[in-house]
């Protein structure tokens, strides 16, 4: 068939020029990227960039395709894409799949059933390749950014790879046809692609740094760097010796420099990925003029042309050799993280030996494109089948405990687990004190082991989306949201409102505070925003590695909103896990002082604008995630309970309810509600109490809704018959 055969003599000419075309210092550059990789992922102690290695691949790749598709083109006239991306899923698709098929199968063995689900869907992704699209929308997610690492996380570059690998050649071709001079188009085009991508890139790292770092679009400049030194290949051997050989040092200065001086706290990409690309680019120029120039031999030694030659495949296998046991161990010391990642060399080299090569070379399959992407095709279906059944085959143990809350929520239906008796008739009502509400009965059932039980609500599938509706409402702003909507719930035409003002940790009431307002004919407005703090106070936002300039922006709108409501009541809650700008960094202090004092502002402000204001005390702040381990102690809940003294801060509570009393407004202490006993459970009788290791589950909210309501209570009636504190001396 002409087809056929046209197709078959365009793949020989590819290979050919890739023979032709042999660059050892590009094994050693592979080798100097996979070895910062697996570095970084050790811990080894000055490699905190190390993950600069993926930038080096990245500009590496778009060298040797864009060169390899610029010559086919030359000499053939067109660019077969079915032979190209044949050689592509040939290339990268059997080791991958077998590293994400037993990944996701190791998974399931050692990891908690609810992270082992995790993982398989994440295999799912990959068989789509869309793995960097699923992470960077869990990243993005306030609810699902916080979650232990997936052992597939590393998949990313590669879905990052296979998009550029379906998108470019096609580019390439529409830009250069019936174009005489290929290569001036061709540059101009990859130069303008990269532009705007790098422009993408340095804007989307400032305000939203996980799509930056995972979407293809803004990491297409880096392969398009690359791109351009191919387009340039014809005239860049013409650098004089000493330039390109100085080149090659200083990129690899910059490579290595890039891994020491980058770390977790840098906006990545952006800007400072220039630093190990540019580097890249640099190291790849003595080679295209001289291949005995010293950096060409350095990269060109033996031992680095192994490891370079078996990177892909090592980096394939890496992750999971480290994650997996960390998660079964909780800790690894650093010759055991060293050591698995030396582990990881011996089976990627054997995963190169006898998956990778033979497969790459048509010993197994047939060089055929039509035949190999039908292949790639099954293979991708069987990962994607295959992944969805271990998904369900890990998660069926924990689906017979309870189902979702879906649909209306009838608070009734969630009684009070401290077995206190029905709520006092006492309320409190706007301008006047009311009668004193006696505390409910504070003494707990004893907490005891046992058993997930049967009616567990919500249930541990059901935890992750357990949230207020002001989430689905948009009410609840997300980080880069300054904006505040009209948001009203309870008797909205009612002449008394009510304000939620705060943070996640605030919205975590909304469901019982919007039962009571419907109780007391109240109008609630909602003002809540992740992760910002009401305290008045810039604050480092660790996601966006910068000042947290749109909570202040977010702040100064919801306090001029407030004003112009002139509530009767503001209701305040916040995390105390807040670091002031300026201290950012893994060991920053969170909490202490400078935020009581920005608390205290802010209370002191709002008593100026409401009738009354009462701060909510912090919640526990738990270690792990208690449905992941729940999912694992199915038979015995408390041993996923935690030590009071390790999850609760008596010094915070201190500092705030001191805050409040300065300030003049009430203080309700809500730890003792969330952890009523030593250790603090994360099941109490058939409620799930967290939802998460920070947020308590919606329906343990309304079940504590009568409490919530004396404590509302008894607070403001203590603040009218007792003078304000904030008559007292300041500090």
């Amino acid at each position: 068939m002409p087809g056929l055969r046209s197709m078959s003599r365009a793949e020989t000419a590819g290979n050919a020029s890739r023979s032709e075309g042999f660059r050892p210092d590009i094994e050693g550059l592979r080798a100097v990227a996979v070895g910062l990789v697996l570095a970084y992922h050790a811990g080894v102690p000055g490699a905190t960039g190390g993950f600069v290695g993926v930038d080096v691949f990245f500009v590496v790749s778009g060298f040797l395709i864009t060169g390899l598709l610029l010559r086919e083109r030359a000499n053939t006239g067109t660019v077969s894409l079915s032979a190209f991306y044949a050689r592509r899923a040939r290339r990268l698709l059997p080791a991958a799949a077998l590293a994400i098929v037993l990944t996701v199968i190791a998974s399931a063995l050692v990891l908690p059933p609810l992270r082992a689900a995790d993982a398989a869907a994440d295999g799912v992704a990959a068989g789509l390749y869309a793995s960097n699209i699923r992470f960077a929308l869990r990243a993005t997610d306030y609810l699902q950014a916080e979650l232990a690492p997936s052992p597939l996380l590393h998949l990313w570059s590669l879905g990052v790879e296979e998009q550029f690998y379906l998108f470019w050649p096609a580019l390439l071709l529409v830009a250069t046809r019936a174009r005489a001079d290929v290569v001036r188009r061709a540059g101009w085009v990859i130069a303008a692609v990269s532009v705007a991508s790098f422009g993408l890139s340095v804007w989307l790292t400032s305000v939203a740094e996980p799509w930056a770092f995972f979407s293809l679009p803004t990491r297409a400049w880096e392969l398009g760097l690359g791109a351009v030194l191919a387009v340039g290949a014809g005239r860049l051997p013409r650098l004089p010796g000493m330039l390109a050989v100085s080149a090659g040092w200083i990129g690899l200065a910059m490579i290595i420099a890039s891994a020491v001086v980058i770390d977790a706290s840098t906006p990545f990409p952006g800007i400072a990925a220039l630093l190990p690309t540019v580097g890249t680019a640099l190291t790849l120029l003595p080679g295209m003029r001289n291949q005995s120039s010293a950096p060409v031999r350095l990269l060109g030694w033996s031992p680095m042309r192994f490891l370079g030659r078996i990177s892909y495949s090592v980096y394939l296998w890496h992750w999971p050799l480290i994650v997996l046991p960390l998660a079964v161990a909780n800790r690894l010391p650093l010759a055991v993280r060293v050591g698995l990642a030396v582990l990881a060399i011996v089976v990627g080299w054997a995963s190169e030996r006898w998956v990778e090569a033979p497969i790459r070379r048509g010993r197994f399959v047939s060089i055929r494109p039509g035949r190999n992407l039908a292949l790639a095709g099954m293979t991708s279906a069987a990962l994607v089948v295959g992944s969805l059944g271990v998904r369900s085959m890990v998660l069926a143990p924990i689906r017979s405990h309870a189902a979702s809350v879906t649909g209306s929520i009838n608070a009734d239906d969630f009684p009070d687990p401290f077995g206190s008796p029905e709520p006092s008739a006492a309320r409190w009502s706007p301008g006047s004190p009311g009668s004193s509400a006696p505390s409910p009965a504070t003494t707990p059932p004893a907490i005891s082991g046992g058993p997930l039980p049967l009616d567990l609500t919500p249930s541990l599938v059901a935890a992750r989306d357990d949230v207020p509706r002001t989430l689905s409402d948009g009410c609840n702003q997300n980080a880069l949201s300054t904006t505040i909507p009209e948001c009203a719930y309870g008797d909205t035409g009612s002449a008394t409102t009510v304000v939620l003002f705060g943070d996640s940790h605030a919205n975590q009431w909304f469901p019982a505070i919007e039962w009571l307002a419907k109780k007391r004919g109240w109008r609630l407005v909602s003002l809540t925003k992740n992760a910002c703090t009401p305290a008045s106070m810039t604050v480092w936002n660790s996601r966006m590695k910068r000042a947290y300039a749109e909570c202040d922006r977010w702040r100064e709108s919801a306090f001029q909103r407030i004003a112009m409501e002139h509530p009767a009541l503001v209701i305040v809650g916040s995390s105390r896990s807040y670091q002031p700008a300026g201290t950012e960094g893994p060991s920053a202090p969170v909490g202490g002082r400078p935020l009581q004092v920005a608390l205290e502002t802010t209370l002191a402000r709002l008593e100026g604008l409401a009738g009354a204001v009462v701060l909510l005390g912090d919640t526990p702040n738990l270690v792990g995630d208690p449905p992941e381990c729940l999912s694992q102690h199915r038979d015995d809940v408390r041993a996923c309970a935690q030590p009071r003294d390790q999850v609760t801060n008596p010094a915070w509570t201190n500092a705030e309810r001191e805050a409040a009393s300065r300030a003049g407004a009430s203080y309700i202490d809500t730890a003792g509600w969330a952890c009523p006993s030593a250790p603090c459970p994360v099941v109490f009788g058939r409620y799930l109490v967290f939802r998460d290791w920070h947020h308590l589950s919606t329906p343990f909210v309304l079940a504590l809704r009568h409490r919530l309501a004396d404590a509302l209570t008894n607070a403001l009636n203590a603040t009218v018959a007792s003078p304000p504190a904030s008559a007292a001396p300041q500090e």
